[in-house]
């Protein structure tokens, strides 16, 4: 076939775009693979259990995404049980008790910290799922617990066991392979919050469906029951990782990856084009019709991206391993996560590759289809100068489309706001990227002076304005991203740095040795007493009103007058509460109530996620699972205190350096992104200007061939190349920046109304960090300036007359 015997022979000149495409294509296999895999997966604790149900949904959390949902108080959950449990085809119905834990031996907390997850339980939960008993038994009376392996104790050893309101001594009486520290079933009940979950355990043979319609039947309608692969939606109830960030980021690479590699394998198959007008014209004289001009090269195409996309495939099977760990690491997948899920993320990246190749390849093979056979005997200059009409509208509607964007960008909210500005970005870069042949000839031709390097860089340009054009655009593409990605970091940080750190009332707070979240009621009394002055604590809990979810924080000392609760100005405004209402609720546990309302603006450390505050004692009486999430005060000796503390698993540390902590770790998820965009655009950059100028460099043998010969030293010659290399790189990145700033300066208008609303808009400026964008921009211009050299000191290294003669 024609299109492989073209390949084969321009093997050299398509090795950029090949491997643009199969890095693209690895990239992309690689992130669908991890989020394929990423779907919900059945929880080992719930594995053995045939229908899970829960009770129905009451919301989201103040993070609007973690789902809250009603419980059920002990009772209904134990009259749903004996009630389920009487039918034939059930061995085991559990109301599962489940708590915040904390496991101590002397001063150390054993195992390892999982935020939000609450890995305490009753005994009677054990059946639910696949987790095996290593060694020993359950527990036999109430100082007894069932501990992981990973906690390196053994039977017989005893241990400190931590609740919130609570904490005993207990002996281990067995080891399992799971997560969950498994308690008696009575001390689970009374340091639970109510009911989240009823598990049913089948017995063999069972039909899930119409087990599942039972538990429907009994729990009704407004709950949710699930069965078979359904009961993979409880990994998302318990698992506090940040895994919509990791897709989030997995998204980005991937779409990153497919328009980077549209972008290269379109400009070397454009430029091939260009370079093979003689070839085309030939083909065409002797009898080829545009048709089959245009199909080899779309068949070479096709060649170069079923290669591409088989191996970049290949690659990205690897790399899901391998990524995944890392996420895994950075808490940004689900510690349940495993490599599920192949077939189908492959075979969907391998197509989106072939077509990727294909589109890249589209424009240039109707210009290659245009040509005339006797443009074979035309000299090749002047061919460029007239651009076809699609640029011109291309370039328009893509500079209108950037417009409307960065419009969006000021009217969004922040998720909103991000997304938008790096999609402005991109659409006036390809406005800018198809309208290059026009208007880079003119700048080049703005140069001042006379002299013969001048004149012959204005020629050069004039004459390929293609050429020039590819150049430029690896500059534009990283140029752009590297500024709007670090402009967006350092921006939306240093706004979250300023306006977002929160007003502590204490120059010191409590922290856990571990790294975990979460203080015992214990810990906050000894800090009390050691203090003796004020201890501003936050537990953080809810109550449902009218079945929905309100955001709550339990509150000491008495900002909350005894047997009250206060709410804010909007939560009132939510549900038409007036000063001194007394309003039913549901309390945490499930439990129902009568309380009134008093309406007041909350603190700032408040008011951005809590709606309604409780005195702590009411709040931790209806709330007994949940540990408090932070203590203040101003210390007396922080060292002495810590001491004290030690046996809580606690610390004391500076309020000012935690809060440095919390900013950096959001900023770091943000440096994560623009890492990773980075090193994908300046390896995209660096394979494109390689390929790029090494097709010009072999385009221009004849011309570089007649410099020589007319007396031009080769240093000449390698000068005059990377002027020209140097010059349009330094183009490509000013412009490049010059299009970020629409949609940063955007940016800060949409993130005025994103902070304290009592303090009116906030004043955000554009912040850029020029000495990594100074590194970016010097790594490229290196990068462009070598693409020039190497192939041109290689091809100088002969006679004018053998530069003629090689073959392309």
């Amino acid at each position: 076939m024609i299109a492989f015997a073209m390949v084969r022979h321009r093997l050299r000149s398509i090795l950029g775009g090949f491997v643009a495409l199969t890095l693209g294509v690895a990239l992309l296999a690689a992130s669908a693979i991890v989020i394929t895999s990423a779907r919900p997966a059945v929880p080992p604790r719930y594995e053995n259990a045939a229908v899970l149900a829960v009770p129905e949904e009451a919301g989201t959390r103040s993070d609007d995404f973690t789902v809250a949902r009603s419980v059920w108080s002990v009772d209904e959950a134990n009259v749903l049980v004996e009630e389920i449990a009487r039918d034939d085809g059930v061995t085991d119905a559990v109301a599962e008790h489940r708590f915040q834990v904390q496991v101590m031996d002397g001063d150390r907390i054993l195992g390892d910290a999982v935020d939000g997850d609450p890995n305490g339980a009753g005994w009677s939960s054990f059946v639910l799922g696949s987790t095996r008993l290593l060694d020993g038994a359950g527990p036999s009376g109430d100082d007894e617990v069932v501990l992981p392996a990973s906690y390196g104790r053994s039977v017989g050893d005893t241990v400190d066991v931590l609740t919130a309101g609570a904490e005993w001594p207990m002996t281990v009486s067995g080891i399992t392979d799971g997560d969950d520290v498994l308690l008696p079933d009575p001390l689970a009940e009374e340091s639970a919050t109510g009911v989240s979950l009823i598990g049913v355990v089948t017995t063999a043979g069972a039909d899930p469906a119409g087990s599942g319609d039972l538990v429907r039947g009994v729990v009704g309608p407004t709950s949710d029951v699930y069965t078979d692969d359904e009961r993979g939606a409880m990994e998302s109830e318990f698992d506090a990782s940040n895994n919509w960030v990791g897709q989030q980021l997995l998204v980005l690479i991937g779409a990153l990856a497919v328009f980077v590699s549209v972008f290269v394998v379109g400009t070397t198959f454009t430029f091939q084009v260009s370079v093979r007008r003689r070839e085309l014209a030939l083909l065409r004289a002797v009898g080829g019709t545009p048709r089959q001009v245009r199909r080899m090269l779309l068949g070479e195409a096709a060649v170069v991206g079923v290669v591409a996309s088989l191996v970049g495939a290949a690659l990205g099977i690897v790399g899901a391993h391998l990524l995944g760990d890392r996420m895994i690491d950075g808490g940004l997948l689900s510690r349940y996560w495993e490599v599920r899920s192949v077939a189908l993320p492959v075979g969907a990246s391998v197509l989106i590759g072939l077509a990727t190749a294909v589109a890249g390849v589209l424009a240039a093979s109707r210009k290659g289809a245009a040509v005339r056979p006797l443009e074979a005997l035309r000299p090749e200059e002047g061919r460029d100068e007239t651009m076809p009409r699609w640029r011109l509208w291309v370039a328009v509607c893509a500079g209108l489309l950037g417009v409307v964007l960065v419009v969006a960008t000021m009217r969004g909210d922040m998720e909103q706001a991000i997304a938008y500005g790096l999609a402005s970005s991109l659409a006036l870069l390809v406005a800018a990227a198809v309208a290059a042949p026009l208007y880079l000839p003119r700048l080049i031709g703005l140069l001042p002076g006379n002299s013969p390097l001048t004149e012959l860089l204005r020629v050069q340009a004039r004459t390929g304005p293609r050429r020039t054009a590819s150049t430029l655009l690896p500059a534009l593409l990283v140029s752009t991203l590297a500024v709007t990605v670090l402009g967006q970091t350092d921006t939306l940080g240093g706004a979250i740095e300023e306006h977002s750190r929160g007003e502590i009332p204490g120059d010191a707070m409590l922290v856990r040795t571990d790294g975990g979240g979460g203080l015992t009621d214990t810990a906050l009394e000894r800090t009390r007493e050691h203090v003796g002055g004020e201890v501003v604590s936050h537990l953080s809990t809810g109550v449902y009103v009218d079945g929905r979810w309100v955001e709550s924080v339990g509150l000491r000392p008495d900002a909350v007058p005894e047997g009250t609760a206060l709410a804010s100005p909007a939560t009132a405004g939510r549900f038409g509460w007036a000063e001194g209402d007394t309003v039913d609720l549901t309390w945490r546990d499930g439990t129902t109530g009568r309380i009134p309302v008093t309406i007041e603006e909350f603190p700032p450390e408040l008011e951005m996620w809590a709606e309604l505050a409780l005195p702590h004692d009411l709040a931790r009486e209806h709330d007994p699972a949940t540990f408090t999430i932070m203590a203040a005060f101003d210390p007396v000796d922080a060292e002495a205190l810590s001491t004290a503390l030690a046996d809580q698993g606690v610390r004391v540390e500076d309020t000012d350096r935690l809060l440095d902590e919390g900013v950096a770790t959001e900023i770091g998820l943000l440096r994560l992104f623009a890492g990773i965009i980075l090193v994908l655009s300046l390896g995209y950059t660096a394979i494109s200007l390689a390929n790029t100028l090494s097709l010009s460099t072999s385009a221009r043998r004849r011309d570089l061939a007649l410099l020589r010969v007319a007396g031009a030293h080769r240093r000449q010659v390698l000068g005059l190349l990377t002027a020209e290399s140097g010059l349009v790189t330094t183009i490509g990145l000013i412009l490049g920046a010059s299009l970020s700033l629409p949609g940063l300066y955007a940016l800060t208008i949409g993130l005025r109304d994103e902070f304290d609303p009592r303090r009116g808009p906030a004043e955000v400026a554009v912040l850029l960090p020029w000495s990594e964008l100074g590194l970016v921009f010097a790594a490229s211009l290196l990068i462009g300036v070598l693409a020039a050299l190497v192939p041109a000191a290689r091809t100088l290294r002969r006679s004018p007359s053998a530069m003629v003669a090689e073959r392309r």
